[in-house]
């Protein structure tokens, strides 16, 4: 009887340990892995960016996708570290003047609010998790902090109000933060397969619906 409880319980234990050994935890090797990865894609999509810069205040880049992605995968500390450090080498590497510290706490904000607001987020869809976590990023981090700290950097105060100055130049980026939560929500099926996400459990309710639709389709 002993053996028979031993050998059901074992499959539990087996399965939570898999599921335990694909989880992100803080300072894993795992986790520095993927923190160094998703920083080098970043620098990459910033060095793209300055190719695709139309003004000192605008470019087209897809380096939000990976932000996105650092923070729910990788929690605050780990988007915020992904954010500050291809902010900070991208800077370097690809030398564009010189270095605005607010534009860098902005970034680095962008990550670790990612991470707080999908984390924090109520309900159990990617989808939904990544579209919260893209708007309240791009309202706070893109349109507010960045935004000032181009327009005290650059002096802009001089000739324009902070409102004009961002319907002038900045009205745009918006509708580029709504591509990279686009592009971020493409990339979820390749996400859960490599483990950076994991399925959601599936409720008492979800699990009674299934039954009850398998029953109805086997009457």
């Amino acid at each position: 009887m002993i053996n028979d409880q031993q050998e059901i319980a074992t499959p539990d234990i087996t399965q939570k340990n898999k599921v335990r050994s694909q989880k992100l935890e803080f300072g894993t090797t795992k986790w520095l892995t993927y923190a160094a990865v998703l920083a080098a894609l970043a620098i990459i999509m910033k060095f793209i960016g300055q190719f695709l810069t139309l003004t000192p205040s605008f470019k087209i880049t897809l380096i939000y996708v990976i932000w996105l992605i650092a923070g729910a995968t990788l929690g605050p500390v780990g988007g915020g570290a992904v954010c500050f450090t291809s902010d900070v080498l991208g800077a370097l590497i690809i030398p564009m003047g010189p270095i605005n510290p607010l534009l860098i706490l902005g970034n680095v904000l962008y990550g670790v609010i990612a991470a707080l607001v999908f984390k924090y987020t109520p309900v159990k869809s990617y989808i939904v998790k990544f579209v919260a976590s893209g708007l309240a990023c791009t309202l706070i981090c893109t349109c507010l902090i960045n935004t000032a700290a181009l327009y005290y950097w650059y002096k802009w105060y001089e000739t324009l109000s902070f409102w004009l100055y961002f319907a002038t130049y900045r009205v745009l980026q918006p509708a580029v933060a709504a591509i990279n939560i686009g592009v971020t929500i493409a990339m979820i099926p390749l996400l859960l397969k490599l483990g950076l996400l994991t399925p959601f459990k599936k409720s008492k309710h979800d699990k009674l619906e299934n039954t009850r639709k398998e029953y109805c389709e086997n009457a």
